[in-house]
């Protein structure tokens, strides 16, 4: 059975210039920050050294933005509104040759169309300036009106034209998170240009102008981050490359602090995010990334910035020779800074192999062995089961059982005996059932993790304050994020309170935790929490700190213990619900069948 085909018009039309420009906005307007974004270019392009941003709402209500730049004379005011309308490219050959942030003409119609829009700009204070009043792509309102030199913006209800679209929004504090991550890129890129960012009355950026990168990094991430920077310098042919990236012991659990601009222009590109990871190659712990604020500058000849809309993404004519110089560059100042140094005691437990070094006292959490107690003997023991479990390289290929050592899911643990430790790392008990070889970290992770979701739940943390409260900068992106979650947060321990700006005071925390690094474990829990608020979200969320918190104070790998603490373990291990796995879903425990171990032992 054939369909005839759906009876629409048979006509060809010209969209309406309201209607093309909705759906132009689709693009360019994505939420308040795309707002943003466009017209702090602008601003920029206009030889601004002064750009003010107002927020009301998360900028749903209002985004205002002032501007100290070139302005426009009276008879551009309108015509800026008009869509394709540019004073940046006027031919074809120009797109092979863009230097300023802006070129398509599209941003001021996309935005007029869906929200409205109140305009005033100058050339000269003297002479005056032009008032524009713009409503869903309608001009209402055009007159001459005194007004210093620049341009000042201001949006208000956007998207109030196409109400779908602003039920795609986000809260409010959400929105403007990603308007603080819009304004702290720009002003990256821009240290000469100072920066005045508030929302509901409140300052949240103020920079002041700058010939020192390094200055605006500490300006915006704090002191401590920007001392754990080197310096990155590299030149070749048409490629020039300068910025800072962190020593491998400074890390982030992601990418959240890694910044790349080329010619001024920030961009996601994934050819510089791979250049650098591997310049770094094996420092990086796994899961691990760096901070890097890295400014690639090149012949605009060089690279396509005309991909997408919100021009992020780039495309180079010689991919390959981008991704050698910015890997050797990055390369070069990981080898040259004498700061570099490699800390296998900060790679994740279970990358670490059985034969790294141990880690240093002072580092180890809970569980300390007193200094009267003997390190239980291992003798021959640890040899003959490091071959088994194939640990060393060089016996790595040897099979000596006919069933490789499974995950136990069912057996009960005071059925087996400790003997001792493996590599200080694995707990070796024997029973009926065979050889049982249990991760210390991972089952005392499991142990922390059902304790604090238990006490979380009855909201019965046991806090420790803090003798001295420990004083932690954030970025204006971090700080917006935290401040939501301050009363949950206390409700797991973590006891915040506002200091300054875009600082924080920690005057308490679990008392499991009293004796770890109280800065990194805040860093960590900053980069596990939600954006949004909804609640099944936040309860993801909230689940994976504790997670990391039970992770981070757990025995490590390389810890003494002696036989009544491993048997003090196992009992907790065994009261738990889930004794078999870690939060994680990795096997806390391997049984080495005894029937096997006969066989070859050609017993049976």
């Amino acid at each position: 059975m054939s369909v005839s085909p759906q009876k629409l018009s048979s006509k060809i039309r010209v969209l309406s210039e309201d209607l093309a420009n909705q759906i132009a906005a689709g693009e360019v307007v994505e939420r308040p920050a795309s707002v943003v974004k466009e017209l702090v270019e602008n601003s920029i392009d206009a030889g601004a050294t002064l750009i003010r941003l107002d927020i009301e709402g998360g900028g749903k209500k209002k985004i205002r933005i002032m501007d100290n730049g070139m302005g426009m004379v009276p008879e551009e005011c309108r015509l800026a509104f008009s869509r394709h309308a540019t004073s940046k490219i006027s031919r074809f050959e120009d797109l092979q040759t863009i230097r300023s942030l802006g070129f398509r003409g599209e941003a001021l119609a996309s935005i007029a169309s869906v929200a409205k829009v109140r305009c005033t700009s100058a050339q000269n204070e003297s002479e005056g300036g032009r008032l524009i009043v713009v409503e869903g792509g309608e001009i209402l309102e055009e007159k001459d009106v005194a007004c210093p030199q620049g341009t000042t913006l201001e949006i208000a209800q956007l998207f109030y034209v196409t109400p779908a679209r602003s039920k795609f929004l986000k809260g409010d504090s959400t929105e403007f998170s990603h308007i603080t991550q819009v304004v702290t890129q720009q002003a990256l890129a821009n240290p000469n240009i100072q920066f005045h960012l508030t929302h509901n009355g409140r300052e949240v950026i103020h920079t002041l102008p700058t010939d020192q990168l390094h200055y605006r990094i500490a300006e915006l991430f704090g002191a401590d981050l920007a001392k754990n920077l080197l310096e990155v310098e590299a030149q070749s042919g048409e490629y020039q490359l300068r910025g800072y990236v962190s020593s491998p012991v400074y890390t982030r659990s992601n990418r959240s602090a890694q910044y790349c601009f080329i010619n001024g222009r920030f961009v996601r590109d994934k050819v510089i995010l791979h250049a650098t990871q591997q310049g770094y190659s094996h420092l990086l712990p796994k899961g691990q990334h760096p901070v890097m604020f890295l400014y690639l500058t090149m012949d605009p000849h060089l690279l396509d910035v005309n991909v997408h809309p919100s021009k992020a993404e780039v495309r180079f004519a010689f991919q390959q020779d981008v991704h050698q110089f910015v890997a050797h560059g990055v390369r070069s100042a990981l080898e040259n800074n004498q700061q570099v140094s490699v800390d296998l005691s900060a790679r994740e437990e279970e990358d670490i192999p059985l034969q790294s070094h141990p880690i240093p006292p002072s580092t180890r959490p809970s569980y300390q062995v007193p200094s009267w107690v003997d390190k239980p003997h291992q003798g021959d023991l640890s040899q003959v089961l490091r071959t088994m479990i194939g640990s060393d390289s060089a016996t790595s290929q040897v099979t000596w059982f006919d069933k490789a050592p499974t995950p136990v899911a069912n057996l009960i643990y005071s059925e087996f005996e400790p003997l001792g430790q493996l590599d200080l790392s694995f707990i070796i008990m024997q029973g009926k059932q065979g050889l049982l070889v249990v991760d210390q970290h991972v089952a005392h992770e499991r142990i922390l993790y059902e304790r604090f979701l238990g006490a979380a739940k009855n909201r019965k943390v046991e806090i420790q304050k803090l003798l001295f409260p420990v004083a932690i900068a954030l970025s204006p992106g971090e700080s917006e994020l935290l401040s939501p979650h301050l009363e949950r947060l206390l409700e797991l321990g973590l006891e915040l309170e506002p200091f300054g700006k875009n600082e924080f005071l920690l005057r308490s925390v679990p008392a499991i935790l009293k004796n770890g690094d109280h800065e990194k474990l805040l860093r960590e829990t900053i980069e596990l929490l939600p954006k949004g608020a909804h609640e099944d979200v936040l309860h993801e969320k909230y689940e994976q700190v504790l997670i990391m918190m039970s992770c981070r104070n757990a025995i490590k790998i390389n810890h003494p213990l002696n036989l009544d603490q491993i048997r003090k373990l196992i009992s907790d291990l065994e009261q738990t619900s889930m004794p078999y796995t870690c939060p994680h879903g990795r096997p806390i425990s391997l049984l080495f069948d005894m029937d096997d171990i006969l066989k070859k032992f050609l017993r049976k």
